[in-house]
């Protein structure tokens, strides 16, 4: 069996043959495709092996041929057909869908590809293609639900290097990836599915509008990852590109990205995302502890978008993961690294932080007491009532308490982190801050490693309050 495709993405399974046209007998076609104008006068087959590109054999990938277009046909993705490679990593087509034809082989697991743009059936690069690291191209696309014609578009689209069988099926808010060959290309985005094709050519929806596209600015080289966008498909507005002029604020507004694993190291679907710009927990004024506040939740594949913070008090912040239970209790949780204010500072993209695994949540049991002297720790056991407040620097952990009190935290991240502590009466910051005084004159960091899925016992740490009145610019 085989699949046949047509330009617009519809699969035809047929036994043995591609039905592009009339067939006169079974092993000849009639008709002519939409390429360089080749007519088919007998089928023949096509086979050939895939080698990874460590020698291995490429058990499992996609082998698509396509037909070669013109360059009026270029905005659609060309007819094809596509089979997947053996146990050894050979393929075979039962007949070709002319005399010259496009091959692409894609290995999804292991992001190597081959792109021939131009082949034939029997030519000697068939015998052994051998795969290598492919470019990623990355994004997310929007439907412009608010601007839709009479014709509910939905929210199934399909992206395309046009002309090629480079192709990916996407959702609208559901970030993609797509293998591709380096070098610089351009993209195509319009609905997935053929039937609302149609309904907007009756409408008189220009073939324009409905493929929009975009161009890559720079080449991209094999291995690495291109993010681009956010894009947003709309049969409304008559533009070049696909981000339209009233969009230019999506296109010139600068974000932050990721992508979030789960302990099992699969890519990790509905975790929630907080950025934390105050990173001391200093606008904490009320309330007897901080909670975390979800800006967005990461996407099928793991990645999610935030806007560049307006401002960054302390010249870094951080980026705080959860993934909840059904009880809505913590299971995983995770922190990114610190990002620079420096590293956002005028960027008109998207910046990428990395990646986040997360693990099971840890948490902290202590206490807190006096040091009115720090020459003289025999004070260490001093239990005057005095407030603090104590948290996990660059996280949503922070609680106000009173010295000589145990305190718990708990579903914090694991691993290497800071405890901060620092005066519980908001006055005294203010005024410290005002009169700028250091931060290591009234905060106080300790190096802590918080076990997974275990508490700290960090029985009782001791602060000493800081002196407003010799606190010096």
């Amino acid at each position: 069996m085989m699949r046949f495709v047509n330009a617009y993405g519809m699969a035809l399974v047929v036994a043995g043959a591609v039905l592009s046209a009339c067939s006169d007998s079974s092993d000849s076609f009639t008709g002519t495709v939409t390429d360089t104008g080749n007519t088919l006068a007998q089928v023949r087959e096509v086979s050939g092996a895939v080698a990874l590109s460590d020698g291995k054999s490429a058990v499992g990938a996609t082998v698509r041929m396509a037909s070669v277009v013109e360059d009026g046909d270029s905005m659609q993705t060309p007819q094809y057909i596509e089979t997947v490679t053996d146990s050894k990593g050979k393929f075979a087509f039962d007949s070709a869908l002319a005399d010259t034809f496009q091959l692409a082989v894609i290995d999804t697991v292991r992001k190597e590809i081959s792109y021939l743009p131009k082949t034939t059936a029997g030519a000697e690069k068939l015998e052994k293609i051998s795969l290598e690291k492919a470019a990623v191209f990355s994004g997310v696309l929007y439907n412009d639900k608010d601007n839709e014609p009479a014709v509910s578009v939905g929210s199934h689209f399909k992206v395309a290097v046009p002309g090629t069988p480079f192709f990916q099926s996407v959702f609208a808010a559901d970030s993609f990836f797509m293998l591709i060959p380096a070098g610089k290309w351009d993209f195509a985005f319009c609905p997935g599915d053929p039937q609302i094709i149609s309904k907007l050519e009756e409408n008189g929806v220009e073939d324009s509008l409905i493929y929009r596209s975009w161009s890559m600015t720079d080449s991209v080289k094999a291995g690495d990852t291109l993010f681009a966008g956010p894009f947003i498909w709309s049969p409304n507005v008559k533009a070049d590109s696909l981000i339209k002029e009233e969009e230019k604020v999506l296109e010139n507004t600068s974000r932050i990205s990721g992508r979030v694993y789960c302990k099992s190291g699969k890519e990790c679907a509905g975790v929630e995302v907080q950025m934390i710009t105050d990173i001391f927990g200093f606008d904490f004024v009320e309330g007897d502890e901080t909670g975390f506040v979800a800006q967005t939740v990461t996407d099928s594949l793991g990645y999610w978008y935030l806007p560049v913070p307006t401002e960054v008090p302390f010249d870094s912040f951080r980026v705080e993961f959860r993934r909840l239970n059904k009880d809505s209790t913590v299971s995983e949780s995770g922190l990114s690294r610190y990002v620079k204010a420096s590293e956002v500072m005028n960027i008109k993209d998207t910046l990428s932080i990395g990646k986040t695994t997360l693990s099971r949540p840890s948490a902290l049991l202590s206490g807190v007491t006096l040091v009115i002297d720090k020459r003289d720790t025999s004070q260490s056991n001093n239990c005057m009532a005095y407030s603090v407040v104590v948290g996990i620097k660059g996280t949503s952990h922070f609680i106000r308490g009173v010295t000589c009190n145990m305190f718990r935290i708990d579903e914090l991240p694991a691993g290497t982190n800071d405890i901060v502590l620092y005066p519980g009466d908001t006055r005294v910051i203010s005024a410290l801050q005002e009169r700028e005084a250091p931060l290591k004159d009234y905060v106080t960091v300790t190096h802590v490693e918080l076990p997974e899925d275990e508490s700290l016992d960090q029985q009782w740490m001791t602060y000493t309050p800081p002196s407003v009145a010799n606190s010096a610019k």
